[in-house]
């Protein structure tokens, strides 16, 4: 794993902006003359700082344990849990990513239409109504909006000072496979989950988290001490519970718990926090990964060079069988590889990380 800098970022903000542009423009100036050199402009551009991305993240410094950061076994004093807990961060260029290649068959349907007719119309209004589903479909899928909402009961009792804490310390990442049957006969069906080991004394507690903040929290605060804590309300809360693991260095773990694990430390009084402590967020990585992201920017450009013939002579000057065709091709090349990308994504871990991984059946399946 390393490390995300301003270049990494602004090179990954700049590509996805000059995608954005190009897709924009198909729409917006519809009606220009070919050649289109905005647009082949945009997607050059695109091209050239997508790949900056790349050696940006892959030049990028690796991730470890954070400046100041006490050595583990180290006496020191020991803070006290704060009233601010950072907000969980947004990934807003991986959804913005995914948002741009969804729209794209749309702005491809668009462009391969050229000055229109009927049939052009009912294509694109059929291509417009499978995006629009397509883009709710997704999101209801990666929706943390009931994740957030628990969270923001922890912030909120911490803010008012009324915590149930524990101290502990960091131990590995896990990786837990479920096994369970599958929607076809024959098929077995797994579901992923991750999280961190925090050890109490004797007794093991898990903290579950998206697998890149389990992954820098494994490479920032291996073996670290500090508090985990709940929220007061927590009888209010059904099935998981909200949770923060707050290392004495400052930086900030949240997710959730087992109920069942946490029961025996919610019982006593509340743990005041104290309101003059500042904490942060797990440093962000840089996210390119070959697995995944070359199908992605594999599909994208193939797409760029399917279109780019439409664009140079135009589609009104094209035979329609070969506009439609190459359109057609652009399209499926955006939806195909990025899949395949998304199919690495799932079985991926992150890089430089010794992730423990267990493997549990359904009884019926066992």
């Amino acid at each position: 794993m390393r490390r995300s800098t301003l270049f990494t970022r602004l090179c990954g903000s700049a590509s996805l902006v000059c995608a954005a542009l190009a897709l924009i423009l198909v729409f917006a100036r519809y009606d220009a003359p070919a050649p289109r050199w905005d647009i082949l402009a945009a997607l050059g551009a695109g091209a050239v700082t997508a790949g900056a991305w790349v050696l940006a993240c892959r030049a990028a410094p690796l991730l470890g344990p954070s400046a100041g950061s006490a050595v583990p076994g180290q006496r020191a004093e020991v803070p006290q849990p704060p009233r601010r807990l950072p907000s969980p961060a947004r990934d807003t260029g991986r959804t913005a990513g995914a948002v741009l290649l969804l729209v794209t068959p749309l702005v491809l349907a668009r462009l391969a239409a050229g000055s229109g007719g009927v049939l052009s119309g009912v294509v694109i209004l059929l291509v417009a109504v499978l995006t629009v589903k397509t883009l709710g479909f997704a999101r209801r899928r990666v929706s943390q909006a009931d994740v957030r909402a628990r969270l923001r009961v922890l912030s909120e009792d911490a803010g008012r000072g009324e915590l149930h804490a524990v101290r502990v310390r960091v131990g590995e990442p896990v990786r837990m496979r479920h096994l369970e049957r599958g929607d076809k006969p024959g098929q077995v069906s797994a579901t992923q989950y991750h999280w961190i080991v925090l050890r109490a004394g004797g007794r093991e507690l898990k903290l579950a988290a998206p697998r890149e903040e389990v992954g820098r929290a494994a490479r920032c605060l291996d073996g670290r001490e500090g508090w985990l804590c709940w929220p007061q309300r927590w009888k209010l809360i059904e099935a998981e519970l909200p949770a923060a693991f707050v290392a004495d260095s400052g930086e900030v773990l949240m997710g959730l718990s087992d109920p069942d694990e946490a029961r025996p430390y919610l019982k006593g009084a509340v743990h005041p926090p104290v309101a003059d402590r500042a904490v942060r967020r797990l440093p962000r990585t840089a996210k390119f990964s070959a697995s995944v992201h070359t199908p992605v920017l594999g599909g994208a450009l193939l797409a760029a060079l399917l279109a780019a013939p439409v664009l140079y002579v135009g589609p009104d000057r094209l035979p329609w069988a070969l506009d439609w065709l190459l359109c057609a091709l652009a399209a499926a090349s955006v939806v195909v590889f990025p899949l395949r990308g998304l199919g690495a994504a799932s079985g991926a871990l992150p890089e430089g990380v010794s992730w423990t991984v267990r493997e549990e059946s359904d009884p019926s399946i066992a």
